[in-house]
């Protein structure tokens, strides 16, 4: 009995930007999940590489590059409400801070 083939093969892999630890390089479709884009409910796992849905399917986080429609839909973050109400903004370190600083 032969293997099933994967999603894309190496001949179609020169045709598709794939990311090397893509599941679509080495399980065939119904394998493995797709969400929209990268999230925590898919993390990437150091141990082998590649990323897990939570129950255990891997994931591709990149259908544009595929060519599917994603199955899953990453979660939005939404702000956590202040006590006043307002919604808290979320605020990345500024480089020009840090320099500033003398680091």
């Amino acid at each position: 009995m032969d293997a099933p083939r994967p999603f894309i093969t190496e001949s179609e892999r020169d045709e598709r930007p794939v990311c090397g630890i893509c599941p679509s390089l080495r399980l065939p479709r119904d394998e493995f999940v797709v969400y929209d884009r990268p999230n925590r409910e898919c993390p990437f796992n150091p141990a082998d590489g590649f990323r897990y849905a939570p129950e255990g399917a891997p994931a591709c986080v990149h259908p544009h590059k595929i060519g599917l429609e994603p199955d899953r839909v990453a979660p939005v973050c939404e702000p956590e409400p202040l006590e006043d109400g307002a919604a808290a903004t979320a605020r990345g370190r500024s480089r020009w801070r840090l320099f500033a600083r003398g680091r």
